[in-house]
């Protein structure tokens, strides 16, 4: 039986890589005008994770919030009151600490999946929002009840 020519003629060394032929990009991302979103400082040990928000049919939710706002800037996610900039250190009250990778200035930021539901991180280089915590019952900025 005759084997397949094909593989026989093929010449593997050109799919072969060469030392220092890839280029290393050092600079990180570059500027976008619509919001980016990173993981790099999720912290799973506060807040929820990714499984209970799908248990409780938010993840989905959160997923199609985050794929609006990558089309917008943070100046109109800010002004569609979904983004809402807290500033620098905890809010009073929070039941979050600051992750000990994360400065105590970090200025905070939430975004609005819906009623409590927040996603909580911060604004890197005026486009990432860097997502911290999953925050479903609203406890890093808990605001006191009204009309009850």
């Amino acid at each position: 039986m005759a084997g397949n020519k094909r593989f026989e003629q093929s010449d593997f060394n050109k799919y072969l890589r060469k030392s220092k032929t890839l280029e290393v990009k050092t600079q990180g991302l570059r500027r976008s005008d619509f919001l980016v979103f990173g993981l790099k400082f999720l912290d799973r040990s506060q807040g929820q994770d990714f499984q209970d928000w799908e248990a409780n049919k938010i993840l989905s939710k959160a997923l199609d919030r985050i794929s609006g706002l990558c089309s917008m800037t943070l100046q109109q996610a800010i002004s569609s009151q979904i983004v809402t900039i807290y500033g620098n250190g905890l809010p009073p009250n929070s039941r979050f600490k600051i992750p000990q990778n994360l400065p105590d200035d970090t200025e905070w930021a939430s975004i609005r999946i819906q009623g409590k539901e927040r996603i909580i991180g911060f604004i890197e280089n005026g486009f990432v929002f860097q997502v911290v915590f999953l925050d479903k019952e609203h406890l890093f900025y808990p605001s006191i009840k009204k009309h009850t």
